[in-house]
């Protein structure tokens, strides 16, 4: 079942981003705050701007995408959303994911957005990311890159 996370989702929804970030390899850059992933995964429940869904399988979190919606910075009458994190247990990406990101279009739509961003992390195989994401209609905008400093 895929269904809006709610404040008491919160900490386990943190517990398995810890999981995320170390196959997404952010390891390099930052280290992972529970702490911190809380207070952002409650903004995104609490706040207009904030999108966070679960995947739930008999009252167990399985898969959870959050993101957020913003003015575009060039067209402030024009709202835009990006991804910040879809992710599905090891073995159990098995369809429900895209489910996740249909709900988090849907919001996105439902609160306005005119446009919605979705990343494809190096680490976990880009190739195939993109060419989902292609069939689902979104096309190639940029690549970022990424550094410690």
């Amino acid at each position: 079942m895929i269904r809006r996370a709610t404040l008491d989702d919160v900490p386990e929804i943190a517990r398995l981003g810890e999981l995320f970030h170390a196959e997404a390899g952010w390891g390099d850059i930052v280290e992972y705050s529970i702490p911190d992933t809380e207070k952002t995964l409650a903004h995104l429940v609490e706040s207009d701007d904030g999108i966070l869904f679960v995947a739930d399988r008999d009252g167990e979190i399985v898969g959870m995408c959050g993101g957020l919606a913003h003015p575009v910075y060039f067209n402030h009458s024009c709202k835009g959303g990006q991804e910040l994190f879809w992710w599905m247990r090891p073995g159990l990406r098995d369809g429900t994911g895209w489910l996740l990101l249909e709900a988090m279009e849907n919001e996105a739509r439902r609160i306005g957005c005119l446009s919605w961003s979705m990343i494809a992390l190096d680490k976990v195989n880009p190739e195939l990311t993109g060419r989902l994401y292609r069939r689902r209609g979104y096309r190639a905008s940029e690549h970022s890159y990424i550094k410690r400093l």
